[in-house]
């Protein structure tokens, strides 16, 4: 049943010089067998044929709408995107991708028909575009103790490896977003780890499909394969903020989520320092966070915690180096 007046779904597109991949994304969408959404563009002030394809489809869909806005960068895409979402829960999706699964909505609209849960995440593939080779899933959803409580559920995947803050492999509901002002942080790699400790720490309830639906393409050149020094900057001023955050509030279970995922966040974020030069202007702050690996219990943070017992921060960043 399609109602234009009150979606279940908003899918929200920011658009930015993609007409390469433009049309295989759309056309994912609209091949589902579920029809209840409306798909937002976003063109953030391309240059390329993009606003041309977003306009071809706003005219022979009715289900799709257009935003032509002067460039900004994905965040503010993103946002105002949401600002004139109507769904009943919002899905940010990359143009760049695709959905794998044409019963994607389908098997969501089954949890929440279920349930209602603020979000219902899913799996993914990874998809190279240099030779088209598909990097299956590495986790699964299959929980030890089976809960829909955010924070039990959360607690389980950090430990696990297999929870992800990006806004593509998740929907969550529009009022949990706007009831809690959560928006992207414009003009910082990695938002979605901003956005999504946001989610996280707000949401009291959580839906897992354990398959994966979505196709998130690798390709050179895109957000994020940068190789700059930002990406560093940036996550360690997300570190900095959240962990400001959990600190004031030892007791809440939706925080060891966000500090539990933090540390595996500061692994990532002593490899990205590794590989950069100058980069000692930053060691202050890294150091500052060392604790993270105290608190972690997933391989890769438990792996960086026994090397630095023996050798110390500054020998595991030289190793890393030399990699």
């Amino acid at each position: 049943i399609i109602n234009m007046k009150n979606p279940l779904f908003s899918i929200i597109l920011p658009v930015y010089n993609v007409s390469k991949y433009l049309r295989p994304c759309i056309e994912s969408i609209l091949s589902q067998t579920y029809k209840n959404y409306e798909i937002i563009l976003v063109d953030d002030g391309s240059t390329d044929n993009s606003p041309k394809i977003c306009d071809e489809y706003v005219d022979s869909n009715a289900c799709v709408h257009v935003i032509h806005k002067l460039n900004g960068g994905q965040s503010t895409a993103r946002n105002v995107g949401l600002d004139i979402a109507i769904g009943e829960y919002i899905y940010f999706m990359d143009s760049d991708d695709y959905l794998i699964d044409e019963q994607m909505l389908e098997k969501i609209e089954n949890c929440i028909t279920k349930s209602h849960n603020d979000i219902v995440a899913f799996k993914f593939i990874k998809w190279f575009e240099s030779d088209g080779h598909i990097e299956e899933c590495t986790f699964n959803y299959q929980l030890s103790v089976p809960s829909n409580d955010y924070a039990e559920v959360g607690i389980q995947l950090t430990n696990k490896d297999a929870f992800y803050n990006a806004a593509w492999c998740k929907v969550v509901k529009r009022s949990l977003l706007l009831n809690n002002n959560i928006k992207f942080q414009i003009g910082i790699v990695g938002e979605d780890n901003d956005w999504g400790y946001q989610v996280a720490y707000h949401a009291k309830t959580i839906s897992l499909i354990d398959e994966p639906l979505y196709g998130y393409r690798q390709r050179a050149g895109s957000v994020t394969r940068n190789t700059s020094s930002k990406p560093l900057v940036d996550m360690l001023w997300i570190i900095d903020k959240w962990d400001n955050i959990i600190r004031e509030e030892p007791a809440n279970r939706n925080c060891e989520v966000i500090r539990q995922s933090l540390s595996k966040i500061y692994c990532n974020t002593i490899i990205t320092f590794s590989k950069l030069s100058n980069n000692s202007i930053y060691y202050p702050l890294l150091k500052k966070h060392k604790y993270l690996l105290y608190v972690g219990r997933n391989r890769r943070v438990v792996l960086f915690r026994w090397i630095i017992s023996l050798i110390g921060l500054k020998g595991l960043i030289a190793v890393l180096k030399r990699m």
